[in-house]
């Protein structure tokens, strides 16, 4: 304990400080109800919101400055994902012909593929597997090239989906291994916010590739993220072979059963999901202050947050009824 005092004594008095700048449930309904996208735009960009994405990768910046060690890994590691973002802007892009500047203002300003040089040239790749070939190794190109040359080997060809399944898969994979590096307390406190983090991506995921691109449960199983707080191997082999109707049966014992029970439509599942995590990430400032749980469980509410400030924005723009803009929204915060 008086290591993991002096590690973290620091920050978690920053980091609750940032919490409480935080939006609360109460504010984001009372945004839902402006009269329109430009009003909300403007009001955003007045409380610091204004580009939801930056934020999160504002705060990411933070806490990097604030851990170090394994700690550290982990939150870099977690931050990949927004690469992984990049990687699929930029693979669409060029299967589609776009040029580089109508994409550039889509990137994030993180990591080797925001904008810059490095996309450009991406971009002038004469194929997707030119394009993979070309990435670094970490986070994700060493994976991608695996999944290129075992394509090959089938004679199938190169499919842009499934390269970005194979990143995002990757990334997430490698925080789940950094945290399985870290001091016992540290480890079990990560799991339980980004344990049930990589649960409900599995979930969503497996949900979307089934129904929505129609994928062989042989397939599903290879894209499953191997990680996670309750989802095992077993229960990942439910995701992909069972129907989608007796998931909520066959991992009752799970705290998804009942979400399951009641959201099995992709769309409302990631929207219950997404309270869970919530609730989860919130249990997390009730436990030890001074472990890595405390920082994940911050950033994961930047992150609802900023998402719930995009649907906002969206809904705006296609002029949701109000009504409809607050059952969307995910944080919980009432202070």
């Amino acid at each position: 304990m008086p290591s993991a005092l002096r590690r973290y004594a620091y920050t978690q008095a920053r980091v609750r400080a940032r919490l409480s700048q935080l939006l609360t449930r109460q504010q984001l309904e009372t945004l839902a109800a402006y009269p329109d996208a430009s009003s909300l735009q403007r009001e955003l960009d007045a409380l610091g919101w204004g580009q939801p994405a930056a934020a999160v990768l504002h705060a990411f910046g933070e806490v990097l400055a604030m851990v170090e060690g394994g700690p550290r890994e982990v939150v870099a590691a977690y931050r990949t994902r927004y690469e992984c973002e990049n990687l699929g802007v930029l693979l669409r892009a060029l299967e589609r012909g776009i040029p580089y500047v109508e994409v550039a203002a889509l990137l994030l300003p993180v990591g080797a593929l925001g904008p810059g040089r490095r996309a450009e040239e991406l971009l002038e790749a004469s194929s997707l597997a030119d394009a993979v070939s070309q990435l670094d190794p970490a986070p994700f190109g060493d994976a991608l090239r695996r999944h290129v040359r075992a394509a090959g080997a089938r004679a199938q060809s190169v499919d842009r989906f499934r390269l970005e399944l194979v990143a995002e898969r990757e990334v997430y994979e490698t925080v789940w291994n950094q945290t399985q590096m870290l001091d016992p307390g540290d480890r079990r406190s990560a799991a339980a916010v980004l344990g049930v983090k990589l649960d409900c991506v599995n979930l969503v995921r497996a949900a979307r590739l089934r129904l929505h691109h129609g994928l062989s449960p042989e397939e599903v199983l290879v894209y499953a993220i191997r990680g996670g707080l309750h989802l095992d191997a077993t229960r990942r082999a439910v995701l992909a072979h069972e129907p989608i109707e007796s998931w909520s049966a066959l991992l009752a014992s799970t705290p998804y059963g009942v979400v399951l029970s009641s959201a099995s439509a992709p769309q409302r599942l990631e929207l219950e999901l997404g309270r869970l995590l919530a609730r989860a990430a919130e249990r997390a400032f009730c436990g030890s202050p001074f472990q890595i749980g405390l920082v994940l469980a911050y950033l994961l509410m930047v992150e609802i947050q900023a998402g719930d400030l995009q649907r906002l924005l969206e809904g705006k723009r296609l002029r949701h009824p109000e009504d409809w803009l607050r059952n969307g929204l995910v944080t919980r915060r009432d202070r």
